[in-house]
């Protein structure tokens, strides 16, 4: 379709990626972000090899490289720091055709911003949608516009693009209805200096026992860590930014190796993050009219796949796809979207969160610890790396057309 005005509800990496596809396009986008300046919820993110795949072709691949990390081996330990199971990724790269590069969350989301605005997008900071609303009520292929916080709204567009997150506005409007959150386990996470006391630089080092894991793994100049266990929901917190994150810490992962021990002692919590896990039930639907859900809007993950991020550049790069390449009507392209994406992206949810399950002993400690035991086995490793690389190359893309 030529010449679209489009409206696009989040400025996260979903929301920016697809407004550069489109952008590029000759597209006209404004992306509102309800945040008053960017800071992004968790550290850094892995960007495995789908993603780096989609931002290989918006001509990012160059400054994706730089900001990541040499992430060459994924190696499980347990709790006396003996290894459980040590994996080559150049099989996984090998057989995907790209590698996976962890990244800085702030870098990365301010990379793909400055290039949107450099391709001549549009972008609002703080300003929050609470609803969306057609122009023409009484018909159905109305455009539509957002309705923001302080009583403005925005531009009024062809297409509505809701990129708003697990807590989704956009979604309530899409399926009339709001959708609840699932908790799972608490995360913690940050980025602390290289330390060979702490593992390796080129190496996803996972430490796992009593249903917790401590984990780093490495950006450009730093490790990526993140540390979890299922503890409940309402749990009282220590008070962010205080040593008492590092009691909290020290409690929890008390008699896991020194290398976790140096690494709890390494971090910062003052820009630490102690955050709840959640995802959702997967949706019957991704679009109503002109307006359509991408990323955690659609599909809310838990991220023991690394797959949230990656999830989301899929939508982007075959949303995108469909609109630049149909011309029946913009309700046509957001149906083509949709049977492309849906049961692939419901199938990672799905995923993650049996493994979520896994690793953190949510159904019970004997599944767990007989998943520790499988670990040590010498055909896990082997059947470790096949997964990932099913769910790195079990991609619909590029789509084609047709609708069978």
């Amino acid at each position: 379709m030529f010449d679209l005005n489009v409206v696009i509800i989040g400025g996260g990496i979903a929301g920016m990626s697809t407004g550069l596809f489109l952008v590029k396009a000759g597209y006209k986008v404004h992306v509102y972000e309800q945040a008053p300046e960017i800071l992004p919820v968790g550290a850094a993110i892995s960007v495995w090899s789908n993603g780096v795949k989609v931002l290989n072709r918006l001509g990012l691949g160059k400054k994706v490289r730089a900001l990541g990390g040499q992430m060459d081996k994924m190696v499980y330990r347990d709790m006396e720091g003996e290894t459980l199971a040590d994996m080559d990724l150049s099989q996984v790269y090998t057989e995907v055709g790209e590698r996976a590069y962890p990244v800085s969350r702030a870098e990365l989301q301010q990379m793909l911003m400055d290039e949107f605005k450099s391709a001549g997008g549009k972008l609002t900071l703080g300003k929050v949608c609470v609803g969306v609303e057609k122009v023409n009520p009484e018909d159905d292929d109305s455009t539509v516009r957002a309705l923001l916080h302080d009583g403005s709204k925005s531009d009024e567009c062809d297409l509505l693009i809701g990129a708003d997150g697990i807590k989704s506005k956009v979604r309530s409007y899409v399926l009339d209805t709001t959708v609840p959150l699932k908790y799972h386990y608490t995360n913690w996470n940050g980025l602390v200096d290289f330390d060979d006391d702490i593992a390796p630089r080129n190496e996803w080092m996972m430490w796992v026992g009593n249903g917790k894991r401590a984990s780093v793994m490495p950006i450009a100049d730093r490790f990526y860590f993140f540390m979890g266990t299922s503890i409940p929901e309402n749990a009282p917190a220590p008070e962010r930014g205080t040593e008492s994150m590092r009691d909290e810490l020290k409690e929890i992962f008390k008699g896991f190796p020194s290398s976790v021990q140096k690494l709890i002692d390494a971090v910062d919590v003052k820009t630490m993050n102690r955050i709840p896990i959640c995802d959702i039930d997967p949706i019957n639907s991704y679009y109503s009219g002109r307006v359509v859900l991408i990323g955690d809007a659609a599909h809310a993950t838990t991220p023991t796949l690394g797959q949230g991020g990656c999830q989301a550049l899929e939508d982007a790069e075959i949303l995108s796809s469909f609109l630049i390449t149909t011309n029946i009507s913009v309700v046509d392209a957001l149906n083509r979207y949709q049977k492309y994406r849906m049961q692939r992206a419901h199938d990672m949810v799905e995923k993650a969160r049996s493994r979520t399950s896994t690793v953190y002993s949510l159904k019970d400690a004997a599944s767990t610890e007989a998943w520790y035991m499988q670990l040590k086995g010498s055909e896990m490793p082997g059947k470790i790396i096949k997964g990932i690389a099913k769910n790195l190359g079990d991609t619909c893309f590029p789509p084609q057309t047709g609708m069978s």
